[in-house]
């Protein structure tokens, strides 16, 4: 239900994963592109010898409807990616709750919104919970699992089990918070970012500079907490020793100020639309997924290693 971005993902991830998938969205023109952005995608990941079946296989798995009633019919599992709207999301899940068998998961794709703010007063809440995924889905194979306190356990579970099946890594997040784990981790570094262009610290282009040729390479081995286990020398212990005051001083400095500004919002717009090629969104967007294909085919080689410690 709704094949923008993430309707595309994850129509790539099931569909790859083996999984019969119908797609709806109310707007048309979107309909109108995403077999062809699906198969394009599709094509890229088999040339980087990402996927061992045939592009056409996979994409006779995938199929568009034109009514919301048809999308529905014999489905197991519903995966919501519309606009991030509380009453867009309620209107939605109350008509599916409604519309699809009690055994049917529902599930939302929100980045920020706890599933109990839009299903809290349905029958059939319990089945109701986020499958947040990281984006593009089926590059960064991971997604963040949240229940509402009415999700029953067998929904958590049954939403867990479907993502392992088409080679996600389910995180559960175990209460049920405004931006779940994956966005208050970026959004932290995103803030601290506002405030240090913001103060003229540092300028945007230089900034991204840091976090891509230096953290994110480093957390694409290693997340943070392995990292200052290996950071210095006497791991986690000697790491919060030496800098666990330091880090606190700094949090405490910033306080609960607010860096997002105009001013510094469009000091970053200015420098971004200079560092990214052209004006399209869409297009940019292409291109950075286009990127992230070209590095997991090295990966998948074997020529980059994907991680030094395994969970």
């Amino acid at each position: 239900m709704g094949v923008g971005t993430i309707g595309v993902g994850w129509a790539v991830v099931f569909g790859t994963g083996g999984c019969n998938v119908r797609a709806y969205d109310s707007q048309p023109a979107m309909l109108e592109r995403f077999l062809s952005a699906v198969e394009f995608r599709l094509t890229k990941l088999a040339e980087a010898g990402l996927i061992s079946e045939d592009v056409a296989t996979v994409l006779d798995r995938i199929a568009v409807v034109t009514s919301r009633e048809d999308v529905i019919r014999g489905a197991n599992h519903v995966q919501e990616s519309v606009t991030e709207s509380v009453e867009v999301k309620r209107d939605l899940f109350a008509w599916l709750d409604e519309a699809t068998p009690p055994d049917v998961t529902l599930a939302s794709s929100t980045s920020t919104i706890p599933s109990s703010r839009f299903t809290s007063g349905l029958p059939g809440r319990d089945r109701c919970l986020v499958v947040h995924p990281a984006n593009p889905p089926y590059l960064l194979r991971v997604a963040e699992v949240v229940p509402s306190e009415y999700t029953s356990d067998a929904t958590t579970d049954n939403a867990v089990e479907l993502l392992r099946s088409v080679r996600m890594s389910p995180v559960v997040v175990r209460n049920e918070i405004e931006g779940f784990v994956f966005n208050r981790l970026q959004g932290a570094l995103l803030r601290e970012a506002y405030f240090l262009v913001g103060e003229g610290v540092v300028t945007p282009r230089d900034l991204d500079t840091l976090v891509r040729d230096g953290l994110g390479r480093r957390w694409s081995i290693t997340g943070p907490f392995a990292t200052s286990e290996l950071n210095t020398r006497g791991g986690t212990a000697r790491h919060a020793e030496v800098n666990g005051s330091v880090y606190a001083r700094i949090g405490s400095a910033r306080g609960a100020g607010d860096p997002w500004i105009p001013e510094t919002i469009a000091y970053v717009m200015d420098e971004m639309n200079e560092v990214l090629p052209g004006g399209d969104w869409e297009a940019n967007v292409l291109r950075r997924e286009l990127a992230m294909i070209k590095l997991e085919g090295l990966r998948h080689q074997g020529d980059v290693p994907s991680v030094i410690v395994e969970n």
